[in-house]
């Protein structure tokens, strides 16, 4: 909260005014660097517990599986101060349309669905990579269609349908009619390879949406970090 030095769990962020912006960041910062202090003391205890374990030959697998997600929230944490610190200001999370995500695998692992315009098996997922590593492809995967025709034993045909994933595809910029420095800040955002994914928050006409970059939370349940990247309004509709 503005005006006090530390930020503890349970208080909040908050700014009234543009003028309480930067404090806000600068507090954000530091609560970074706590929370990083504090995972990683959690992640020492864990490794710990897993050479303990080992040692007396103990069923280990909940120590494996709670290393692992540790490990991933750290990571997490830090990619979440490399974007305040990169000058991003977190915001609320909004409904967003998800337009690139960030990957590194040539493929992601194949998927089939009955229904052409299933979603799930051509939607391509973010790795939750570190900062600076792989690439953004486009939320929309490639297919191929495999339906076939099934003849029958009693002389009749039957049409299967199957659709798989394939590979990722370039991304499709989903901003058109905008001014170049609208495209030159969301190019900037994805140079940097901070975010796992960049989506648009548009207002219920379509017009003036917000470009955003989002971190999603590895303990899953749809958390997740938002980041204004950029805005534009058009006055004369207004």
């Amino acid at each position: 909260m503005t005006g006090v030095t530390t930020m503890m769990e349970t208080e909040h962020l908050v700014a009234l005014t543009p003028a309480d912006m930067l404090p806000a960041q600068t507090e954000l910062l530091g609560w970074c660097d706590r929370k990083i202090a504090a995972v990683q003391q959690e992640l020492v205890d864990l490794q710990a517990n897993l050479e303990l374990a080992t040692k007396h030959r103990w069923k280990h697998q909940s120590v494996d599986a709670s290393l692992n997600r540790t490990a991933k929230r750290v990571l997490y944490y830090q990619k979440l101060k490399a974007a305040v610190a990169a000058g991003y200001l977190i915001v609320p999370n909004f409904p967003v349309s998800v337009f690139a995500v960030r990957v590194q695998k040539k493929k992601q692992r194949e998927a089939t669905s009955d229904y052409e315009y299933g979603r799930d098996y051509k939607t391509a997922r973010p790795e939750l990579l570190p900062a600076g590593e792989g690439r953004y492809v486009d939320e929309e995967l490639f297919t191929v269609d495999q339906s076939y025709d099934e003849h029958l034993p009693d002389g009749k045909t039957k049409h299967v349908s199957r659709y798989i994933s394939a590979d990722y595809d370039e991304v499709d910029c989903p901003m058109v009619a905008v001014k170049p420095v609208i495209l030159e800040a969301t190019g900037r955002a994805m140079a940097l390879k901070i975010f796992d994914q960049l989506g648009l928050v548009e207002n219920q006409s379509g017009r003036d949406p917000i470009v955003v970059g989002q971190l999603i939370d590895p303990r899953g349940n749809g958390r997740r970090a938002t980041f204004f990247i950029a805005w534009w309004l058009n006055p004369s509709e207004l």
